[in-house]
């Protein structure tokens, strides 16, 4: 049951995020309300497009995770080991809604699709990928 919200809740975070309120340009309006804070804008403003890629690291990384917890834990032993064959099921599967996210941010009508921040999505799979597979290592299993 938890597992299943999880995934309607990165889902949800991954449709939403993807809509036209957060274009480069509507968070860049956010950030030009900081001008009275100049440290804070100057921060802000300067790190915009690394906020901006983290995002899509973590919205991919976490949906491999979470995709990845709940095959093991329906169809799996339940003890979140690394199998290569799943890993690379779900990562075909999280790479299809990426390219699917950046497909809808194309059809809100004030943003693009970018080739860059696919691939921003897909390093995120790849890190949570090595997460998993690494963990599982330290555990020894």
């Amino acid at each position: 049951m938890i597992q299943a919200f999880a995934l309607a809740a990165i889902g949800g975070l991954i449709f939403w995020l993807g809509s036209g309120r957060f274009g480069r340009s509507q968070t860049q309006a956010w950030i030009d309300r900081l001008r009275a804070r100049p440290k804070v804008f100057a921060f802000f403003d300067r790190h915009h497009g690394a906020f901006r890629a983290l995002a899509h690291y973590v919205e991919f990384g976490g949906l491999f995770l979470i995709l990845y917890w709940c095959w093991d834990g329906w169809f799996g032993d339940g003890r979140f080991t690394w199998h290569p064959l799943r890993a690379g099921i779900v990562a075909a599967a999280c790479a299809l809604a990426a390219y699917l996210d950046e497909v809808h941010q194309l059809q809100s009508g004030s943003r693009q699709f970018r080739r860059v921040d696919f691939l921003y999505s897909l390093c995120g799979i790849a890190i949570a990928a090595l997460i998993v597979c690494y963990q599982s290592v330290l555990r020894g299993l």
